[in-house]
């Protein structure tokens, strides 16, 4: 990864509209109510900050580091108060900042559930199965 050429997208990424400039990522999303936005946004632009700390602050950042950053950022995303189309607009983002960074995160997502979908042979499937909370999991170990 070229520090400087993964600086400046991620620079270019924070100054874009995020909703105006990705919108065929995810049709529909236009019509998102702009509280829901605002947090989408907020997140992805604290994620693209993050990066570039990073990327900036070491001689060589490694994939680890750039990874928990947006794994972090992802787990936002699957907490923030927004509906599922913002949710999956969010994490596609997300996958954006990892491949500008050079990161695979397909390989890497396929393990967890970030919330309404799974990838299946690098695309989206909905998630047929719900997590099960950590409770109900321990329970489930001692019957």
């Amino acid at each position: 990864m070229n520090k400087k050429e993964a600086l400046q997208k991620l620079y270019i990424f924070r100054g874009a509209d995020k909703y105006a400039t990705f919108a065929d990522v995810q049709p529909g999303i236009g019509n998102a109510p702009d509280d829901q936005r605002e947090i989408i946004v907020n997140i992805l632009d604290a994620c693209c900050k993050e990066l570039a700390i990073e990327i900036e602050s070491v001689k060589r950042p490694t994939k680890t580091a750039l990874k928990e950053i947006i794994v972090h950022h992802m787990n936002d995303i699957y907490t923030a108060r927004v509906n599922a189309e913002n949710k999956d607009f969010g994490y596609h983002l997300c996958w954006f900042l990892a491949e500008k960074v050079g990161l695979d995160l397909w390989k890497h997502s396929t393990t967890k559930i970030w919330g309404y979908w799974d990838i299946v042979n690098k695309e989206v499937k909905t998630v047929t199965r719900v997590r099960k909370a950590a409770r109900q999991k321990a329970g489930n170990t001692m019957a």
